[in-house]
This record gives structure tokens, sequence and C-alpha cells, in this order.
């Protein structure tokens, strides 16, 4: 009887842990807005913007490529020139206006 008591009490941890786990990644993931995402020679347009963001300051991130797994990789050979930006949803603003103004002030 003891022993079931454990296993209940380690499977109710478990999910907690879960719960939790899942939370704060999802918090986390809701804080990025995707600015831009390109392919190709757009995509290498979309890099140097990413560095003129980071240059002057924003917090912001850059995915290249989509993650696939061993089953659909050969499916999504096109998908390796992928350039996504993403970044804070409170300078979003702020880089939709550093990003449209024009390039002899920046």
């Amino acid at each position: 009887m003891e022993f079931m008591n454990i296993r209940y009490f380690l499977i109710i941890v478990l999910i907690v842990l879960f719960i939790i786990i899942v939370a704060r990644r999802t918090k986390e993931s809701l804080r990025w807005v995707l600015v831009g995402e390109e392919f190709g020679e757009k995509g290498e347009q979309l890099h140097r913007d990413y560095e003129l963001l980071a240059d002057a300051g924003f917090e912001v991130r850059l995915e290249r490529g989509v993650k696939t797994s061993i089953f659909f990789r050969r499916f999504s050979k096109d998908l390796a020139d992928r350039v996504a930006i993403y970044a804070l949803k409170e300078d979003i603003d702020r880089i939709e206006r550093f990003l449209t103004q024009p390039k002899k002030r920046r």
C-alpha cells in the first residue's frame, strides 16, 4: 500500500513539473513577435536588417532554416535558406519606425 502512495505522489510531482515547464516556455515565447521571414536573396536582406537592429541596441533574435526531424528532412530541402527575425513585443513599434526611416539617417 505504501508503494502505491509513493507512486501517486511521484506522478503528481511529474505532472506539476510538466505544467510549470510548459507555462514558462509559453510565457517566454509569447514575448517575441515575428518581424519578418524571407527566403533566398530577400533573406539575406533581412539578415542585414537584423544586424542593423542589433547594432542599434534592439533585442532581436535571428533564426536560420527550419528545424525538422530526420523523417521530414528530405521534404524540407528548400527551407534551408529561410531567415526569420523576432523582436520583443514591447519594441515592435520602435523597430518598425526604425526600419521605415530613410537610410541616410542610420
